[in-house]
């Protein structure tokens, strides 16, 4: 890689998405041990339970797929430039529909068996599923761990359709110039967080289905995204695209993400103090003033820690990083599989009179060895290496990538 191709490379966005990614594997192993999920008959609940664990359940819902979503529409915008609308639908069907489709296929029923598994252990007659009161709009195809691809490809949608509309309408370009002006201003005024909070934030208020504690609602089944998570998600990507647009922006959020914290600790803070700190997989009755409090907080809180996140990564992860650079490239196979290996381990350990300080670390440790080993040998030089990638990493080659001549970005 030559000079100017490694500092064309977004060293610290790469960084980001593998540990928003990375962090919904820890999600997911956390489950297991939260207070009140045996009480809802989740079937893979287990008997040790720890309620620091679902604050930190609480936060990483909080954030991490609303920052993925912004690195996502950051580098599709990327793609778009350098790969034109046509080159760009065609690469996101390969990297992103394909493997949904063909992942789904495998994952999904090893899901089942470790929930069946999980239930049968627990005494629960059948397969007792948990029922989320969002909308289900369409033909309720389950989507599992692996929405965010089926959103990713509505949004996908919707923004080429928006931005050919622009472009016919804008010859000029003056309307994406002063969306461009709008973001920086807002970001150099430190508004930015209330003004993105408040659409999704009304929408929430009005969603009287929202299971408040579970964070912004993924659109797990159907067809149609419920309306919450297509302005939440779908807006964090505009935003990532136009700050590609706008880079001098990042700027404003290496500066500030000391402010950026302070704001996700006292919104989060306000957030949990209204919906209490034991986690809940239902509705929380509250009145429409208190409600209205949780709602902005919880959407102040969630852009703020989206922010940090992003000022953080650009002032302490710039810098090439071998090691970053390899788990960004096996980020996308580690999560799109890992979910039936953890629900497996999680199942296999429901029984056992240990802790959840000894299983937590376990199923991390031995979920980890599969995932990252199975990437290196059946991923990172084989034609799945292509499949994920757009590339495979010769025998011999170290563990650097270049963007210039991606590993495209798979999710982004």
């Amino acid at each position: 890689m030559n000079p100017q191709q490694e500092q064309d490379r977004f060293h610290h966005l790469d960084a980001l998405r593998a540990s928003a990614l990375l962090l919904g594997i820890l999600l997911h192993a956390i489950m297991s041990f939260l207070p009140g999920f045996r009480e809802a008959r989740w079937p893979l609940a287990d008997e040790s339970t720890s309620v620091g664990l679902g604050i930190l359940y609480f936060v990483i819902h909080l954030f991490r797929m609303s920052l993925f979503f912004l690195i996502a529409g950051f580098f599709a915008r990327l793609l778009h430039q350098r790969l034109g609308a046509r080159g760009f639908i065609k690469n996101r069907l390969r990297r992103i529909a394909l493997p949904m489709v063909a992942f789904y296929l495998l994952v999904m029923p090893l899901v089942v068996i470790a929930m069946v598994w999980g239930a049968r252990q627990l005494g629960m007659k059948g397969m007792t599923k948990v029922e989320f009161p969002m909308p289900i709009i369409g033909p309720p195809v389950p989507w599992g761990h692996l929405w965010f691809l089926y959103l990713l490809l509505v949004i996908y949608a919707l923004v080429l359709l928006l931005r050919t509309v622009v472009v016919r309408l804008d010859t000029a370009g003056t309307l994406s110039a002063a969306v461009g002006r709008a973001l920086a201003w807002s970001l150099r005024w430190r508004l930015a967080p209330l003004l993105l909070a408040a659409p999704v934030a009304v929408s929430l208020y009005e969603a009287a289905w929202w299971v408040q504690w579970q964070g912004l609602p993924s659109p797990i089944a159907g067809l149609i995204p419920n309306l919450p998570s297509l302005l939440g998600y779908g807006g964090a990507f505009l935003v990532g695209w136009y700050l590609h647009r706008r880079q001098d922006c990042l700027n404003a959020l290496a500066a500030d993400w000391l402010l950026y914290l302070a704001g996700a600790i006292a919104g989060t803070a306000v957030a949990l103090y209204i919906a209490g700190v034991t986690p809940k997989l239902t509705v929380v009755p509250l009145g429409s003033g208190e409600r209205a409090v949780y709602v902005v907080a919880f959407m102040f809180a969630q852009w703020c820690a989206t922010f940090c996140a992003i000022g953080l990564a650009l002032r302490f992860l710039a810098a090439p990083s071998a090691r970053w650079r390899y788990l960004a490239d096996a980020s996308y196979w580690m999560y799109i599989i890992h979910l039936p290996i953890v629900m497996l381990l999680q199942a296999w350990m429901l029984k056992w009179p240990l802790h959840w300080a000894v299983k937590l670390p376990l199923i991390l440790a031995i979920a980890s060895l599969l995932l990252l080993s199975s990437y290196h040998f059946l991923v990172r030089r084989t034609f799945m290496g292509v499949f994920l990638n757009g590339r495979r990493y010769p025998r011999g080659a170290g563990s650097g990538t270049s963007f210039t001549k991606p590993a495209e970005p798979a999710a982004g």
